[in-house]
């Protein structure tokens, strides 16, 4: 089979770079139809990561990973077993699932926005990773041998829809809160051979950035420290 519909059955290694080839060798244009463009005006502005209101990957992937697993081991034990299904797929089906999860986690480990509007074009710029784009008006784009993708609005959400071959798919969905003072970016992937799809939420602030004299670095226990000399403490 072509594209990623083998997903599960590929070593981690080679799943991550195919998939990350499509992801940051230039992303496909969404195009959001004139009559559903809302107004940006809300969303535009820099953003960092409020760690304390956003979910973990691994935290999420270690969850996920054991309720796929007790559901095929209750399904083989009891030989209610889906059509087909055998230890070996499951197996199958539990690398995928860590394919996922390893993806998700590159693809979601953003801690500072910039929305933006340039001419018709929204952009959400995201530190050490890809950029979201969305056309507004126009027709449809769509590359053949890449795949697709798009923007539209779903219930309040912005969701950025990326569609590649072989049933592979990574979804953003933004949600800007009533009060506009956070915006958060659920994102899932997933994958045709693999049953459960990885989603992680990640939920971010408003900021105004400052770089004069100042330097600044996350880390995983103390979130974002600044400093005015530009060291850190170890």
């Amino acid at each position: 089979m072509s594209g990623f519909i083998g997903l599960a059955q590929m070593t981690p290694s080679s799943s991550l770079q195919r998939i990350a080839c499509f992801l940051w060798a230039g992303m496909l244009p969404c195009t959001l139809l004139g009559s559903d463009a809302p107004e940006f005006s809300e969303y535009l502005g820099h953003w960092e990561v409020d760690f304390s209101a956003s979910e973990r990957p691994n935290d999420k992937l270690r969850y996920l990973y054991e309720v796929t697993l007790s559901d095929h081991q209750r399904r083989l034990a009891s030989g209610q077993n889906r059509i087909g299904e055998t230890p070996l797929q499951a197996v199958d089906d539990l690398r995928g699932l860590v394919n996922l999860g390893r993806l998700g986690e590159q693809i979601t480990r953003t801690s500072v926005l910039n929305v933006r509007m340039q001419g018709s074009t929204l952009y959400v710029d995201r530190d050490d990773n890809f950029s979201l784009r969305c056309e507004i008006g126009g027709l449809a784009e769509a590359a053949e041998n890449l795949g697709y993708s798009r923007c539209r609005m779903s219930d309040r959400a912005l969701v950025f829809w990326l569609g590649f071959p072989g049933g592979f798919g990574i979804e953003h969905r933004l949600i800007l809160s009533e009060r506009g003072d956070r915006l958060s970016i659920a994102t899932t992937v997933a994958a045709d051979g693999v049953s459960q799809a990885f989603s992680v939420s990640r939920v971010y602030q408003p900021f105004e950035p400052v770089t004069n004299g100042i330097q600044c670095q996350y880390t995983l226990g103390k979130g974002k420290v600044c400093t005015l000399n530009g060291s850190f403490d170890d």
